[in-house]
């Protein structure tokens, strides 16, 4: 096994790419649902680069107020769960836990009082903890941990989640027949829809369908164009954490007037500053106790004044909330109502709780970032989260677009199962029942290829290298010789970068050391509208990743930060015509914070 060197790494899971996809069919959505309002079209331009700013607000933000201290969650007498919950088990499999709180105690498992009685361990330690998960098969601790309802998974390979049967029984993997390829099994969209959606047909060949007749279609009548994408947008959101919500807040940031309703304690994940806030820009907040009955007719009013409604809660506990679908619609027949689960709502795992990273270990992508023959690794920062909210993001515009088009509310559920089995999408499953192959991170952790990797230069400073084509990867070996590694070492990075551009090979500097202080300090970010910077009540001026998309004429104006718990609560009361007296009311029950 090879040692994780304390350098940068190159990251194996596509995440620019997956998410610039998201972020470019949110972008064509909200530019249709624009047209509807002026007539006319226009641009809608995103990259990869925006694509990876929009995951990194998790980990990439400054404020003026002192830092954002992510408290302890734990009580201080207890010991301390390992922070990547992440074991080797009896026979060499690995298992994935997320307790987020860190409060569940291994040692109410019945499997660890079997352990405990052979041996003496110390699970105070990282390494007791560690001894300790070895001395028992997979099996045993996932029977304990799913009794007591606590998210666990095994770190399987990458693809071979598209034989699991909770994928099979969502659809979220469907049977192609290909041409050159013969029967296939594929990963399918990640989310379902009361709506009649094509399904999967066989990748088109080259120039495929390139005659085919379109029916032409009457344009919108002209008329005004919104100030803002979605200007006059009406969400109602009731998630928690990231997978779901992070969505309606993008949408927010494209205009849309979005109300979070939180519990009078707020987001449960408000300790963990930094994804809070990314999952709660442009958002007012309205603190409400739904647990209490007088709470319903304010919920039906919310639903009522709303176009679009998301959650991504647990569904026994949606309904006790009066958040059923049924319930929903109850209020609001016509509603566009979204919603994410763990493992989707078709299967044997519908109310089980899940989290980012055993949905990564599920998937193969913590042994895939890991590099080749090294254990697996804690995949971070919450691609899956990530994904799974864009997946939302892109079911809610166009659950907006048809809303505005034929009036209908449809249904979109996702998952953060389905979504992980559709980054499965490089790898497919053959005639032959074998996985096809794909490339692999190297067990350095430095790339894929010498054609295509990170290389350190003299001067310390890395380098990215990506030479696909044959006079690319022609040019780069004109320039490091025979040994690569060496002739980059023989050269300083910008000469080396220079040397590269000149010859026409993609290559790029890897900003490793203050790379978020570097991209919140270059003016040339701020001038692209990449950073945004606003006040919040408790952190005052706080800086973000920003636009994720350019509109053109239409611009991408920020105008929120995370809201603090209930900080628009009376303006929104007031809004769906509450009067002060009954808020003043609600506020003395106790049911609005």
């Amino acid at each position: 096994m090879t040692a994780i060197a304390p350098s940068p790494i190159v990251y194996r899971y596509r995440q620019g790419s997956w998410s610039a996809a998201h972020l470019a069919a949110a972008g064509l959505l909200a530019r249709l649902v624009m047209r509807l309002q002026s007539g006319k079209g226009g641009a809608a331009h995103t990259s990869i680069f925006q694509g990876f700013l929009a995951t990194l607000p998790l980990v990439w933000a400054r404020n003026s107020e002192g830092p954002m201290p992510n408290p302890v969650t734990y009580p201080p007498d207890k010991p301390r769960a390992i922070a990547q919950q992440l074991f080797q088990c009896k026979d060499g499999d690995w298992l994935q836990i997320m307790d987020p709180t860190r409060q569940f105690d291994y040692a109410t498992m019945p499997t660890m009082w079997d352990v405990m009685a052979e041996t003496e361990v110390d699970l105070e330690t990282e390494a007791g903890q560690a001894a300790a998960f070895k001395r028992r098969p997979l099996a045993n601790w996932l029977a304990d941990l799913r009794a007591a309802d606590i998210a666990a998974e095994p770190a399987f390979p990458m693809g071979e989640v598209l034989r699991h049967e909770d994928v099979e029984a969502n659809a979220y993997v469907i049977e192609v027949d290909d041409p050159d390829l013969g029967p296939t099994r594929q990963p399918n969209t990640p989310f379902h829809s009361d709506a009649d959606l094509p399904q999967g047909r066989p990748a088109p060949r080259l120039g495929e369908g390139s005659d085919a007749a379109w029916p032409a279609k009457a344009a919108p009548a002209p008329g005004t164009a919104p100030a803002e994408v979605l200007a006059g947008v009406r969400i109602l959101d009731l998630g928690m954490f990231l997978a779901g919500p992070m969505g309606p807040s993008m949408m927010g940031d494209m205009g849309a007037n979005v109300i979070k309703v939180e519990a009078l304690t707020g987001d449960r994940i408000r300790f963990m500053h930094r994804y809070y806030q990314a999952a709660a820009r442009s958002k007012r907040s309205l603190a409400l106790d739904l647990t209490r009955p007088e709470a319903q007719p304010i919920l039906e009013r919310l639903i009522q004044w709303a176009e679009l409604v998301h959650h991504n809660m647990r569904f026994k506990g949606a309904a006790k909330l009066g958040l059923s679908e049924a319930g929903i619609r109850a209020a609001k027949p016509d509603v566009a109502f979204n919603y994410a689960s763990a493992y989707g709502q078709r299967g044997n795992r519908g109310n089980w709780p899940g989290y980012d990273s055993i949905f990564n270990a599920l998937v193969g992508w913590e042994f895939e970032n890991a590099g080749e023959g090294n254990r697996p690794v804690f995949n971070r920062p919450g691609t899956m989260d990530v994904s799974t909210a864009q997946s939302c993001l892109v079911a809610l515009m166009a659950s907006l677009y048809a809303k505005r088009t034929s009036g209908r509310g449809y249904t979109t559920q996702t998952s953060l199962l389905g979504m992980a089995a559709f980054t499965q999408g490089e790898r497919l499953i053959g005639a032959d029942g074998e996985l096809t192959e794909t490339w692999h991170l190297t067990s350095d952790q430095t790339g894929f290829s010498p054609w295509h990797r990170i290389y350190q230069c003299a001067d310390g400073a890395w380098v990215a290298v990506a030479a696909h084509k044959p006079e690319q990867q022609a040019a780069l070996a004109n320039l490091l010789g025979e040994d690569f590694e060496a002739g980059a070492k023989a050269r300083n990075a910008a000469d080396l970068l220079a040397a590269l551009e000149a010859a026409g090979a993609p290559a790029d500097a890897v900003n490793f050391e203050n790379a978020m202080h570097r991209f919140f300090d270059d003016p040339l970010n701020r001038e692209l509208n990449l950073i945004s910077v606003l006040p919040q009540p408790l952190y005052g001026i706080v800086e973000q990743p920003g636009a994720f998309w350019n509109f053109g004429e239409t611009p991408v104006v920020f105008k929120r930060c995370c809201p603090a718990v209930g900080e628009h609560s009376d303006e929104i009361l007031r809004e769906i015509g509450y009067s002060d007296e009954e808020i003043a009311g609600f506020r003395e029950a106790k049911i609005v914070g």
